[in-house]
């Protein structure tokens, strides 16, 4: 019996509040003064560790889908290096100490680093959290700057894209319990 109510409890402190994505979508906006450039991508993948604040997020270039062929070719082959450059991710740490078992709506700042186009940036992304009955739901929007990422934009086609872009994220998360 001792031996049960050991092995109980070991199982209870060992297992973690792991949350993968579920549901997401990712887009992002170049407003220039002769054209704007959106894309869209639902092939954001990652992990969320609650106990520790310890996240891991990814996303292949590849993925993003345009409103013309054309822009996407160009968005791969010119400006990301989609062969050199695959993925794009962001890993670090929330700041906050999140209690999944709460039902709440909070801003939480996610410190990490970002690496987009071979290029590793810190960075801290507002993001906004609404958990309901251990369902997480998750919405976020940044600035990327191209050239911090050394992202280069031929002068010919200086006035079609924007220096900063606008990304957005959300989805869903799912809870996995380690055993």
């Amino acid at each position: 019996m001792r031996i049960l109510i050991i092995l109980f409890f070991l199982s209870f402190f060992c297992k973690s509040q792991k949350m993968f994505i579920q549901v997401s979508q990712v887009d992002f906006f170049s407003s220039a003064p002769l054209e704007d450039i959106s894309a869209i991508s639902n092939k954001l993948e990652g992990v969320v560790d609650f106990d520790t604040g310890a996240f891991f997020f990814r996303i292949p270039i590849t993925s993003f889908v345009f409103p013309s062929s054309l822009m996407q070719q160009h968005f791969n082959e010119k400006y990301m290096e989609s062969e050199l450059y695959a993925l794009s991710s962001f890993k670090g740490n929330l700041k906050e100490k999140i209690n999944l078992a709460d039902n709440q709506s909070i801003n939480v700042e996610a410190i990490g680093v970002l690496n987009i186009h071979g290029v590793d940036k810190d960075v801290i992304v507002q993001t906004y959290l609404n958990i309901e009955d251990r369902r997480v739901q998750f919405s976020s929007s940044f600035n990327v700057l191209l050239e911090d990422f050394s992202i280069k934009v031929p002068k010919i086609v200086r006035m079609n894209i924007a220096d900063t872009i606008m990304v957005n994220v959300s989805g869903s998360l799912i809870e996995k319990m380690n055993d």
